[in-house]
């Protein structure tokens, strides 16, 4: 049998950029309370508390983690933007939020097809350990 590699924070870093717009979605959308329910008299639905408070965990937990990502995302655009490189940030944002392709951002800037996602690992990196602190750093040696 094979053994599985553990995921690296850059590994969950990308993980979590790839799916930042479908927890923002979960967020807004998920239901979590009866209330939330249209024609809630035709169920029976006191068995199904449980499942209702197993998805209200998961929810707060979603948005605990995408709040922290957004907090790690504003910290990165305004170190991007102080050390001149505000385009490798804004490289990223098209990417991951909202969903452009390299080929689109290598064409806005005049630039060679590989840049948009040398920009975006390189701003990856230094998300990592906005996000996941020491733990990041210490995964690199």
């Amino acid at each position: 049998m094979k053994e599985e590699k553990e995921q690296t924070v850059i590994d969950k870093t990308y993980l979590y950029l790839e799916n930042y717009r479908e927890m923002e979605r979960y967020i807004n959308d998920a239901v979590s309370e009866v209330s939330q329910i249209p024609d809630i008299d035709k169920y029976n639905i006191s068995a199904e508390k449980a499942f209702l408070q197993s998805i209200k965990e998961c929810k707060a937990e979603t948005i605990i983690l995408f709040y922290h990502l957004k907090k790690a995302l504003a910290s990165l655009k305004e170190d991007a933007e102080a050390a001149g490189e505000l385009y490798k940030y804004e490289a990223l944002e098209e990417i991951y939020i909202k969903g452009r392709t390299y080929e689109d951002i290598a064409k806005e800037n005049n630039c060679g097809k590989n840049s948009p996602k040398r920009w975006c690992k390189n701003m990856v990196q230094k998300l990592s350990v906005k996000l996941f602190g020491a733990r990041a750093i210490i995964e690199k040696f």
